[in-house]
């Protein structure tokens, strides 16, 4: 995945979660000023996410094809074969390290030969210049009605200046990214009457059309009120990214669509898109931790999970907060807990009274949730976190805009089921408190003091948790780690109960890395990535239980029940 951005402050190409980013810029090379780009390599989002890391400081336009090829070679040579889910450039130079890969790509790229093709195109470029044209209604009046004031906060909120005098650019803001086949239409139309074919989709699910001339403002508007896509608040904060999530994601668990609509209703009844404190929030809700929505980046991000509450499914989500949308996306997001569903839009509004009550001057969402700290805002959100019994609040137990009961069904209950049940939830519950402290040892000062001590801290999670689930083949299983590494391969991983419906065996190995490399030297970048493989393990660990649960494996007996029948089964 490749990104061109042409400024650094902004989040025009957010090159800091691509493969390979590019950021336009000039540069003083043997006396004179020559224009080029600010190369990063390594970024990405998925279930583990890594920040792309400086390549070079300036590269010529005639350098980027030939780096480029340079640094797919390298990544050809040496990136995974074998592990689908490692075969990313970020997974490859975390092992190498950045210096070395990029001497390996530098010593690539001189036995190279040359080839034409690298700046033929160069003088191609010019060609992709755009033109505005002339505004359509001319000298006309454009009678707005008893709409002016909500063209006057359109206006304020989805149009934005562009660099040539006289035009702008304007964003239609689509809730849940949703368009019918009609407004497609009726846009295409409107697109050839305002502009020079100029529109495009945004990284925000919304649309946007260049080249406006700001005398076709009120007409446009109003032809855009006509198809109903007129809506203020266009990269706002209501203005909510959302990933399919359960509606049609078969890795969804939780419904962020669902989510997102709800938020976005009750923030705009509060009327905060107009705010201009809150103006830099972003909200984004993904189904899953895979960060379909980009809800590492966001100020405020969400993913899905579940939990088993009186032997019932409630849908979760994950509260991210301190991501950076600014700059690229320079800072990724830190997790706080994990919030029944139904009280997320009490948990945001909650984050959002508290950022305007307390932030300082100036200070910006990200900046107050570094300066107040990642665990005091976990304790103030702990009321938030209850979940009350199914009699008292059935709502609890179903998602946004489903009537179903999110349930895991009946199950049965045999003999010791209610203790060994509590033991398994206690242990898995238990490790999610170890991550979380595993993650504050890098929020402390000096951070590099800390890497090896988090790496260990998130491998005790993750020991933890698999302990847990260890609780229901044998009640008094060792503190040993390499007792329980041993016993969790042997009854969870060969038995193939621990393995995810699609992601198979990976989350396992997580723990089997961790603890097979916990004598050796620990990089920054490598604590986050043991870190994140935590998170993830013990999430896999949640819905282990649940699916044993289902299955009526809630006891030793019915472990050995479970294995005997398996047993027969390959028979």
């Amino acid at each position: 995945k490749i990104a061109f951005s042409g400024c650094k402050n902004h989040p025009c190409g957010l090159t800091s979660m691509h493969d390979l980013g590019l950021i336009a810029k000039k540069a003083v090379v043997d006396g004179e000023e020559k224009e080029g780009f600010e190369m990063y390599v390594g970024g990405g989002l998925g279930a583990v996410p890594f920040l792309a890391k400086l390549f070079d400081e300036f590269v010529l336009p005639e350098e980027l094809l030939p780096l480029s090829q340079a640094i797919a070679r390298v990544y050809a040579r040496l990136g995974e074969k074998q592990n689908r889910n490692k075969a990313r450039i970020k997974f490859l130079i975390q092992k190498l390290g950045i210096d070395e890969f990029r001497r390996l790509v530098k010593e690539e790229r001189t036995t190279l030969e040359n080839d034409p093709g690298w700046t033929e195109w160069l003088s191609n470029v010019e060609s992709y210049e755009e033109k505005g044209r002339g505004p359509v209604t001319q000298s006309e009046t454009v009678d707005l009605g008893d709409a002016i004031a909500d063209f006057e906060q359109w206006k304020e909120s989805n149009v934005y200046q562009q660099r040539q005098a006289g035009y702008v650019s304007v964003t239609l803001a689509l809730p849940l990214g949703d368009l019918t086949g009609q407004q497609m239409r009726d846009l295409a139309a409107i697109v050839r009457t305002f502009t020079p074919d100029a529109a495009r989709t945004t990284v925000e699910q919304n649309i946007m059309l260049r080249w406006i001339h700001e005398a076709d403002l009120p007409a446009l508007y109003l032809a855009l009120k006509e198809i109903k896509l007129h809506e203020a608040g266009a990269q706002s904060i209501i203005d909510i990214t959302a990933c399919p999530g359960t509606d049609t994601c078969k890795l969804g668990i939780s419904s962020s669509r669902g989510l997102a609509g709800e938020l976005r209703q009750r923030l705009a009844e509060k009327e905060w898109q107009y705010d201009v404190s809150l103006r830099d929030i972003r909200i984004k809700a993904s189904g899953c931790f895979n960060s379909c929505s980009q809800h590492t980046v966001a100020e405020i991000g969400f993913y899905g999970a579940s939990r088993v509450v009186g032997q019932r499914r409630v849908p979760h989500f994950h509260l991210v907060l301190g991501g950076e949308w600014d700059n690229n996306a320079a800072q990724y997001g830190k997790g706080v807990g994990v919030i029944p569903s139904k009280r997320v839009p009490d948990v945001v509004e909650f984050l959002i009274d508290t950022y305007l009550k307390e932030r300082q001057d100036g200070e910006k969402f990200p900046a107050f949730v570094n300066r107040v700290g990642r665990k005091d805002i976990r304790d103030r959100l702990k009321p938030f976190m209850d979940i009350p019994d199914y009699e008292t609040n059935k709502e609890f137990y179903r998602d946004w805009a489903d009537s179903r009961e999110y349930s895991i069904g009946d199950i049965g209950i045999g003999e010791c089921a209610g203790e060994v049940v509590t033991l398994t939830d206690f242990g898995v519950a238990k490790a999610e408190s170890i991550y979380f402290d595993a993650t504050l040892l890098l929020d402390e000062e000096p951070m590099n003091g800390n890497v090896k001590a988090a790496a260990d801290k998130a491998l005790e999670a993750m020991l933890k948790a698999a302990q847990g689930l260890l609780k229901v083949c044998n009640i008094d299983i060792s503190d040993d780690p390499a007792v329980v590494v041993q016993e969790f391969r042997t009854n969870f991983y060969d038995t193939q109960l621990f393995f995810d419906p699609f992601a198979k065996g990976k989350f396992a190995s997580y723990l089997f890395k961790a603890y097979d490399s916990r004598d050796g030297d620990i990089t920054l970048d490598r604590a986050r990535e043991i870190i994140e493989e935590s998170r993830l393990f013990i999430e896999a660990a949640h819905e282990c239980n649940a699916r044993m649960l289902q299955a009526g494996i809630t006891s030793p007996a019915g472990f050995k029940k479970w294995m005997i029948d398996r047993e027969m089964q390959t028979v």
